[in-house]
């Protein structure tokens, strides 16, 4: 082998992130390994970890996005990211390397009108930096049947960049992101206009500008990790994350996170498997709600006394956990002492009072190998808290009213107890089965805004959304994973989760459920996918406060596709949507599109 050969032989391996493997690899003993393999088959290497055939164009309402709200944090003890020491690789004779594209560029039309474009762009390999470039822009104009006075159009725009140092004693990365998703709100369909009992005494014309929604975010994230050369070296963390979030109703939301940590190995004995290490972690959040709405911007006495203009509201939450980690046999052990300081520091809101409050969660988690990588049972405790921002709550419904967020509560896990099963069936089959009941507060939910005039018009609202919170309540939740992946012929997935909660909560499905599948076939030129996503009836709120069930019988969105690469460089790629065309509700009123397709092309370069 030439020495232009070995040295792209040594920049694969580097690149490629095989971390866990080398740190299997280390078990066996401190010597270098430094065995010749002769292959004596056409090698034929490839890329297992990167399905970009499986990405799915669709239309954005179309994929069944039932709320998410299953909120869980877990704190855990800090690992190192990297090896400690470096292994010298196996020595390849006569093994071919093929071209890897660094950049591709994806275009696509579909039905309703919808343009999808997407740009990739990446360096080639590098020991020493990677840069990465990302764009994506993906709009639909359809209209929905009944739905004949609105528009039920909506975009998205994203970029991202990232890169990335390699150095001789860290790695430091930075991270910018831009994204803008404008909707329509269209929840008016012809049946509320009919519905006399909404629109008595008012002109159908006095409400024809439709609203919309607009959400900017801008973020950037410097990021530090040591890359320690030693066992026994200090090694840390670090990472400071900021958040700025603009909208089309002027109001400002600002979010910076400070997050580091350190952790040290006290005890490495490999023979006996013992493994013993201290570290701790520290994380500081600020946020700022700034209401920029001018003074009468609105009309009437009444919103002008809760809308004052610049209003503002700052919270803030400080976490701090010392930690350890132990590893004996077949036993595995994470703990932490986690302190939570968080509150509202300053407010003029009238009805936001300032307050400080105090969160201790013992975190606790066991992991028992019982039979190496086929039955792993583990148990633990954990719980945190989080703060509902105007991004965090937007990204979940973005039908909202524009100027609610006086009150952007904390959420609390106060406590939450699991245990379950992990591990694989065979080389091809894994799974992961999870029970946990969470003790939680002011959990998540929405209702309609109902204006304060509906006395005068007898009008119960428009078409958006607040959001409320539960008080406490109790969390059951059960979940379960299952993927096989036979070579890079066949991949199956499949997710369910079932929760219950002890009080009604709105736009909260109980059963959710996932499955996908991809094939393989003419030398891996031709893919075929499938994807099918069930959820359960949910309980809402109609605009006269009446309860309703959304999606009585459940609903489900069923999706099929192909990709086609046709020559080296560029593949053609077909995804219909919904193909049953099934009609169900994300949100009251709002209807989610019916059978739709996207087709386009991708080319690398």
């Amino acid at each position: 082998m030439n020495r232009k050969s070995l040295y792209a032989v040594l920049g694969l391996l580097l690149t490629f992130p095989a971390f866990p493997f080398s740190a299997m690899a280390q078990r066996g003993g401190t010597g270098a390994y430094d065995e010749k393999v002769l292959v004596t088959a056409p090698y034929q290497p490839s890329l297992g970890g990167l399905d970009k055939s499986l990405f799915v164009p669709s239309t954005l309402d179309t994929v069944l996005r039932s709320p998410v709200m299953d909120y869980q944090i877990l704190s855990r003890p800090f690992s190192p990211t990297y090896p400690i020491d470096n292994i010298k690789p196996a020595k390849l004779l006569g093994e071919p390397i093929p071209k890897l594209y660094n950049n591709s560029i994806r275009l696509g039309f579909g039905y309703p009108l919808s343009p999808l474009a997407e740009l990739n762009f990446g360096v080639g390999r590098n020991r020493k930096y990677e840069l990465g470039v990302f764009y994506r822009h993906h709009s639909a104009f359809g209209h929905l049947k009944g739905y004949d006075r609105f528009k039920t159009d909506h975009s998205l725009n994203e970029a991202h960049l990232t890169g990335r140092i390699f150095a001789d004693k860290f790695v430091s990365s930075v991270e910018l992101y831009y994204g803008q998703k404008a909707v329509n709100c269209y929840g008016l369909g012809n049946a509320a206009y009919a519905d006399s009992s909404i629109w008595r005494n008012v002109e159908l014309e006095d409400y024809a500008d439709q609203p919309r929604r607009w959400y900017q975010n801008a973020r950037g994230v410097v990021s530090f990790t040591d890359n320690a050369r030693t066992e026994d070296a200090l090694r840390f963390d670090a990472k400071l994350d900021y958040n700025l979030n603009l909208t089309n109703w002027r109001s400002i939301e600002n979010s910076i996170i400070v997050d580091g940590g350190v952790s040290k190995t006290l005890l490495r004995d490999r023979k006996s498997a013992d493994l013993f290490s201290i570290g701790g972690r520290i994380r500081f959040e600020d946020n700022t709600y700034r209401d920029g709405v001018n003074d009468g911007y609105w009309d009437g006495i009444e919103l002008e006394t809760y809308h004052r203009g610049n209003e503002l509201m700052n919270a803030y939450h400080f976490q701090i956990q010392p930690e350890i980690h132990y590893e004996y046999a077949f036993v595995e052990l994470d703990a932490a002492l986690v302190f939570h300081v968080f509150g509202n520091a300053a407010s003029s809101y009238p009805n936001v009072a300032k307050q400080d409050r105090f969160q201790f969660n013992p975190v606790v988690d066991l992991k028992l190998h019982i039979i190496d990588k086929i039955f792993t049972f583990f148990i633990g405790t954990g719980g945190g808290v989080w703060r509902n921002t105007v991004e965090s709550i937007s990204s979940i419904n973005p039908y909202l009213h524009p100027l609610w967020f006086s009150d952007l509560k904390f959420t609390r896990d106060k406590f939450n107890a699991y245990a379950g099963l992990y591990g694989n069936f065979s080389k091809n089959i894994d799974y992961r089965v999870k029970v946990s009941g969470h003790f939680l507060q002011d959990r998540l939910h929405f209702d309609y805004y109902r204006y304060d005039y509906s006395h005068y018009y007898g009008f119960y609202g428009y078409n958006d959304f607040i959001p409320c919170y539960s008080g406490d309540v109790f969390q059951l939740k059960v979940r379960g994973d299952l993927n096989f992946r036979w070579g890079e012929k066949l991949l199956a997935h499949v997710d369910a989760a079932y929760n219950h909660y002890d009080q009604r909560l709105y736009y909260a499905p109980a059963f959710r459920a996932n499955v996908a599948f991809k094939y393989n076939l003419a030398g891996n030129k031709l893919s075929l996918y499938t994807n099918l996503m069930i959820s359960s009836s949910m309980k809402a709120l109609d605009r006269m406060g009446q309860e309703v069930t959304l999606n009585p019988k459940g609903c489900y969105d069923w999706s099929i596709g192909a990709e086609y690469r046709f020559i080296d460089r560029m593949t053609a790629f077909a995804n219909f949507g919904n193909i049953l065309a099934q009609r169900y509700y994300l949100w009251n009123d709002y209807q989610a599109y019916r059978f739709n397709f996207m087709a386009g092309i991708t080319f690398d370069f």
